[in-house]
């Protein structure tokens, strides 16, 4: 018979994150259709490393077009996206090889792929159709005429 010691198992935190973990059903705007997403947590952006913001800004051109610079930068970027997809879609399942229930990557368009990672960051919530920020933009004070401020009206200057 083994006493207990105290000490914090692999079930002990696998249990704390579960319970931290919670899914939204979400409408993908492409698709049209909910999926189940589970917001992943800070932890996993440090240890997973964030999407470079180089990467970020060449991911896709106007015309949805790849636009990465170097295969390196798209070998990453592919990596990292599919590590996100993994970890936040929960239903259905994201695989490389897919089982019942599970889709692969290439199955998303390329509009719900930046939205779900726009979710995944917190910048949009589970309304594909509505923008979360709209709410703030209305609380937002008019700038007043004053140093610093946008209206600053400056004398003109005389040549001479």
């Amino acid at each position: 018979m083994m006493k207990e010691n105290h000490i914090a198992t692999e079930e002990d935190f696998k249990r704390a994150a579960a319970a931290q973990a919670c899914t939204d059903r979400v409408v993908l705007p492409k698709l049209g259709k909910a999926v189940l997403l589970r917001r992943p947590s800070p932890m996993w952006f440090v240890f997973r490393g964030r999407l470079p913001q180089s990467l970020a800004a060449n991911l896709f051109s106007s015309d949805g077009q790849n636009a990465a610079s170097t295969v390196e930068e798209l070998n990453v970027l592919a990596d990292w996206i599919g590590a996100l997809l993994r970890e936040v879609m929960v239903q259905p399942r994201v695989s490389t090889e897919p089982g019942p229930g599970e889709i692969a990557p290439e199955l998303l368009d390329v509009e719900d792929v930046n939205f779900i990672i726009r979710w995944a960051y917190g910048e949009v919530g589970h309304d594909c159709h509505r923008d979360d920020l709209a709410a703030f933009r209305g609380q937002r004070e008019s700038a007043v005429a004053g140093p610093g401020g946008r209206n600053l009206v400056m004398p003109a200057e005389r040549a001479g």
